[in-house]
């Protein structure tokens, strides 16, 4: 090579924002489905809802499709108070007409037979990584507190250029953004640097006094009584505390959550799990921890394992994790009372079998 020959500069690597918006572009006019696994929290509806401003500056027309009930009071007041349009997954929903699907605040989904096969254009998550994920485009940050943030992100990078002060939907949408980082960061006290940023840019655009309405929901009766028997039931075990709850409707699943929360707060206790039969259909439970060697993740998937399918029963992040498993024929058995002392009895099982204490 000749002294005066340069080499070939390599182009700046894109950012996700940039890439997120060109694999978008690619699929102007279609109709994409946005996703959200399990009971919509306020990080997967500002997820989904930001998703979807995105796609429609890019003449995609989105629609956010969720499989199970919106439980928690707040998460409810969110979507009425924001008037967040969102479908509830039902057999014979006709979903013929999309083309793409998109996962947010999550990495895999067990699909009905008419998603299955449809192509997953982005997966954008913050969890620790599942295992082998496909699609188009692919953003997993463990390092950022919410998914809620890393789509401020694509914002504050331009993905959208009419987001600004003067498009009425923008303090909607940030609104629920904000809510969703103060939601999956513990009112920020697990806020990362992404997570502060990425409230420095939504704040400015936010209905302030909305949020605040919002978070002052009151309590439900029924989460202060599944609270009262969380408590009532509660087995220790050096600085865990195991909870059964019995029977809950579908509705008030979030109440599960609610109780583990509380329950954290005993004196010389740092991990918390509570768990219930939900709707009559599955074992479903919520870990709390303040430890520095619990990690809920790992935990729960060592706990309960996985399914034929290879996909876990349960996960999580720093402080606090999730568990649902089927209960499937067995949830056919005519005897409540036997049905909830078998649950109770393998669950306590495996817990203490995991710590390594015994029962006794």
């Amino acid at each position: 090579m000749e002294a005066h020959e340069e080499l070939p500069r390599l182009s700046p690597v894109k950012s996700p924002a940039e890439q997120l918006r060109d694999i978008l572009v690619g699929h102007r006019g279609e109709r994409h489905v946005i996703a959200i696994r399990g009971y919509p929290d306020p990080d997967s509806i500002g997820s989904a809802m930001a998703h979807g401003y995105i796609c429609q500056q890019h003449n995609i027309e989105p629609t956010i499709l969720y499989f199970d009930d919106i439980s928690h009071h707040e998460n409810r007041a969110l979507v009425k108070k924001l008037a967040i349009d969102m479908v509830r997954y039902s057999e014979g929903i006709d979903l013929s007409s999309y083309d793409r699907m998109a996962l947010v605040d999550a990495q895999m989904l067990d699909l009905p037979p008419e998603l299955e096969h449809m192509p997953m254009v982005s997966i954008v998550d913050h969890h620790k990584l599942q295992g082998d994920v496909n699609a188009e485009f692919i953003d997993i940050r463990e390092e950022s507190g919410s998914t809620s943030s890393i789509y401020a992100e694509y914002l504050a990078q331009g993905v959208s250029p009419n987001f600004d002060k003067e498009d009425p939907s923008a303090g909607k949408l940030a609104s629920a953004l904000l809510y969703g980082i103060r939601s999956d960061t513990d009112d920020y006290l697990l806020a990362r640097e992404i997570d502060y940023r990425a409230a420095a840019f939504l704040a400015p655009f936010a209905d302030l006094d909305l949020l605040k309405a919002i978070s002052m929901q009151s309590i439900s009766p029924r989460t202060m009584e599944i609270t009262q028997r969380a408590y009532a039931n509660k087995v220790i075990a050096d600085t865990f505390l195991l909870a059964g709850v019995g029977y809950v409707r579908d509705e008030d699943r979030d109440s599960i959550g609610q109780a583990a929360d509380y329950l954290l707060k005993r004196e010389g206790i740092d991990t918390v799990i509570c768990y219930g039969i939900v709707n009559n259909q599955f074992v479903d439970g919520s870990l709390r921890t303040t430890s520095n060697v619990v990690d809920p993740d790992r935990f729960l998937k060592e706990l309960f394992g996985q399914d034929a399918h290879g996909m876990f029963y349960g996960g999580g992040r720093t402080d606090k994790g999730a568990f649902k498993i089927p209960l499937g024929p067995f949830a056919r058995c005519g005897d409540r009372d036997l049905l909830w002392r078998m649950v109770q009895r393998t669950i306590e099982d495996l817990f203490f079998n995991k710590i390594g204490i015994s029962r006794e």
